[in-house]
């Protein structure tokens, strides 16, 4: 079973708790407070307004959370569901932007992986976490480990993927709702054996990039995104290939696609 999951961090929320140093958590807590209550039931919100003509909706769970961050998981069925989601996703993040950020310097960035649980991944019951009939459900493993390092590529406003969910997600019919970006590769600490790992970006192929002036020129990597083009599927394909194939032949592992559904 692959399950999807899905990290939204608030970016700038150190500094934004350090202006109140000596005051208590009074200045802050309030902003927090409300992002943890409301955010996951806007989301589950416009899940539901995506599939709103679907059969079936995705059922959409808080994970965990996590200093400033809120960890989702799904089990989606179809690479479609998988791009609806994201889709979903992002539209939540503005829509939060726009409601409760306007006059603070936050903003919302997210990331999404793909782990195997019928693979190298595991789910662990924690007994002391789990109440009346619903068990709380730990999850370890490398593609856990995969999707946090992939974090660290996350900026404002879009969304960091995994080549995982890069694979899947152009597998679908509905892949051109997504406007892609390949921004070159960086080292992840543990992660495919030291080789540099891509740096793929989407945003809604209909929502422009809204990074705000500081942050492009504060950040090298948000510059080049402003100036590049959606990257071409052959392109991204490619960096899917690449990496399977080095993982083959340098280290003899083998990685099969993501097969959803199963």
């Amino acid at each position: 079973m692959l399950r999807l999951f899905l990290s939204v961090d608030m970016a700038g929320s150190t500094e934004f708790k350090a202006r109140f140093t000596g005051q208590g958590a009074d200045g802050w807590l309030s902003t927090f407070r409300t992002f943890f209550t409301s955010f996951p039931l806007m989301v589950a919100g416009q899940i539901g307004f995506a599939f709103l003509d679907e059969p079936v909706t995705p059922s959409i769970e808080v994970w965990k959370v996590m200093g400033d961050e809120v960890i989702f998981t799904v089990v989606p069925k179809t690479p479609e569901e998988v791009t609806s989601i994201l889709i979903a996703l992002l539209r939540t993040m503005r829509l939060y932007e726009d409601r409760h950020f306007t006059d603070v310097p936050l903003r919302l960035k997210g990331t999404a992986w793909l782990a195997d649980f019928d693979g190298p991944n595991i789910e662990v019951e924690v007994p002391e976490l789990s109440s009346g009939q619903a068990a709380y459900l730990d999850y370890i493993g490398p593609d856990l480990d995969l999707g946090f390092r992939v974090g660290k590529f996350s900026r404002p406003g879009i969304m960091a993927l995994s080549l995982d969910v890069l694979e899947v997600l152009l597998s679908g019919a509905n892949a051109d709702k997504a406007a892609i970006y390949l921004l070159g590769k960086e080292p992840l600490k543990g992660v495919m054996f030291g080789r540099h790992y891509p740096i793929v970006w989407l945003r809604d192929a209909e929502t422009p990039f809204d990074f705000l002036p500081w942050e492009v020129e504060q950040d090298s990597l948000i510059a080049a995104a402003l100036a590049a083009q959606p990257a071409a599927t052959e392109d991204l394909t490619r960096a899917i290939n690449d990496m399977r194939h080095y993982l083959k032949r340098v280290h003899g592992r083998d990685r099969p696609a993501a097969r959803l559904g199963g």
